[in-house]
């Protein structure tokens, strides 16, 4: 038997048809106990809480109470900012983070001093 030749082989002039788009989900649930890096303050969002630093419900959580509320805290010098020191914190409160603490508005410090 011979062997038939093979047409050549040559580029078509119509496209290639494009692959299915994939869908994605728009949301998914952040798992419990992840937190979030903290989102960018608005330069205005800065502000001063003064009070003494308590021991939350969960340990390593400190929270403060201040004239306008219960704030979690979060950074600062641990020798200037502990249970039972009374302070004048300065910061911003953060959005879009979750903790295991579950008290209080989170308070990311900037600057931190004892009264």
């Amino acid at each position: 038997m011979s062997a038939s030749p093979q047409p050549s082989q040559q580029p078509s002039d119509q496209p290639m048809p494009l692959p299915s788009p994939v869908e994605t989900p728009t949301a998914s649930p952040i798992p419990t106990g992840v937190i979030l890096p903290p989102s960018k303050p608005a330069p205005s969002g800065e502000q001063t809480l003064t009070g003494q630093v308590e021991a939350g419900v969960e340990r390593g959580c400190l929270i403060l109470n201040d004239a306008t509320g219960v704030y979690q805290l979060l950074g600062g010098d641990p020798t200037v900012v502990y249970a039972g020191a009374q302070v004048s914190v300065t910061g911003h409160v953060v959005t879009g983070v979750m903790s295991y603490c579950m008290q209080g508005r989170p308070f990311q410090i900037t600057e931190a001093h004892r009264i």
